[in-house]
């Protein structure tokens, strides 16, 4: 009788193959779960400071469209914006926080910037600040934006 070898079980080759192929596989899925994290928290992240500078935003525009002058003072990094309607805007650095008034509209502020600058357009003077904020714990999460305000000319 002759004996035959027996096809049963698998053999090391492929055994090895399987393990190497399983590794990758949950290598791969390593990989997009660490990314689907972390785009999770910057996510999270920017719509928190998105609603700080949409506070900051709505109440800076109400008062640039009733005023035809507003004054910028610096001072060790804290910077006061007054406008000719009262207003007060106030950066202190030491804290991060933005006031309008007594009132803190902003936290976690890691960049504020104001300048003033007169244009004159078709013989009309006007007067644009330029806001530049950085709102954020870290570079990485941290809401950027730069935008020119025109005050009230006519």
């Amino acid at each position: 009788m002759k004996k035959f070898k027996s096809d049963k079980g698998i053999t090391l080759l492929a055994l090895s193959i399987y393990i190497i192929v399983i590794s990758l596989i949950l290598g791969l899925l390593a990989t997009l779960n660490n990314f689907f994290s972390n785009n999770i928290k910057v996510v999270r992240d920017s719509s928190k400071y998105a609603t700080s500078f949409d506070k900051f935003n709505s109440f800076f525009v109400e008062d640039v469209k009733n005023s035809k002058n507003a004054k910028i003072e610096t001072n060790d990094n804290n910077i006061t914006i007054t406008f000719d309607n009262g207003s007060t805007y106030f950066y202190e650095d030491d804290d991060g926080g933005l006031y309008r008034g007594k009132v803190k509209i902003a936290s976690s502020v890691t960049n504020f910037t104001a300048t003033s600058k007169t244009v004159v357009i078709n013989n009309t003077e006007k007067e644009i600040i330029t806001i530049d904020i950085a709102i954020g714990s870290n570079g990485k999460n941290t809401f950027n934006k730069k935008i020119d305000y025109t005050l009230k000319y006519w």
